[in-house]
């Protein structure tokens, strides 16, 4: 079972293409940048840490979790 967050990133999602391969790491890509759109916009060192080792795992999970993620993606 996902966890909200992950879900919350898959609803904002949108994909250039249907190709799963492709949307896949097209979705790699929106994660890593919508932490890091926020990572930026923090002004403490304290919460930028916090939010790049929130980035990291929920990046590391849904590489692990690649064939539950493409499911959701369809």
């Amino acid at each position: 079972m996902m966890n909200s967050q992950i879900n919350e990133l898959i609803q904002s999602f949108e994909p250039d293409s249907k190709k799963s391969k492709n949307t896949f790491d097209q979705f790699l890509l929106h994660v890593y940048l919508t932490f890091d759109k926020r990572i930026h916009n923090m002004r403490s060192d304290k919460l930028k840490n916090k939010y790049k080792e929130i980035k990291k795992s929920v990046l590391n999970y849904i590489i692990s979790h690649k064939t539950e993620i493409v499911k959701e993606l369809k």
